[in-house]
């Protein structure tokens, strides 16, 4: 096996991160152990239905806020922070596989970090140590 192949991290799918799973200790539990069973990513690839966009944008690719784009659910979920810094070239790499003859690709650097990716991501990788970028 080549040094690159026994390196390469595992493509992980994570259902959407709702606000209430961070209360679940069985959920929570789960990440965190999966995660502890996983070397530490330099970067993580989001890909968030939050944010449909046509032509397909890539985002987050600096550090950004946290949108707390839900509403009515108790006031400790409004206080969670992540500050996940961006990771400027996977987003370099992915905007390259993206772009072929018709299939238009955009920036959105400044694009905040939505629930669906904070909530599973605080679980797994907590503290600001873990770089990513939406697309």
């Amino acid at each position: 096996m080549s040094t690159a192949a026994a390196e390469r991290m595992p493509a992980l799918h994570l259902s959407h991160g709702a606000p209430p799973l961070a209360d679940d200790p069985i959920w929570r539990g789960e990440l965190a152990a999966w995660s502890a069973d996983l070397p530490r990513p330099a970067a993580i690839l989001m890909i968030s239905a939050h944010w449909e966009e046509a032509p397909l944008a890539i985002g987050a690719t600096t550090t950004v806020p946290l949108v707390h784009d839900f509403w009515g659910f108790p006031e400790h979920y409004y206080r969670v922070q992540y500050a996940a810094p961006g990771a400027p070239e996977l987003a370099k790499s992915v905007r390259k596989l993206l772009r072929a003859p018709g299939t238009p690709v955009q920036d959105i650097p400044d694009r905040d970090l939505d629930h669906g990716a904070y909530v599973p991501l605080v679980e797994m990788f907590p503290g600001p140590s873990s770089a990513r970028s939406a697309a």
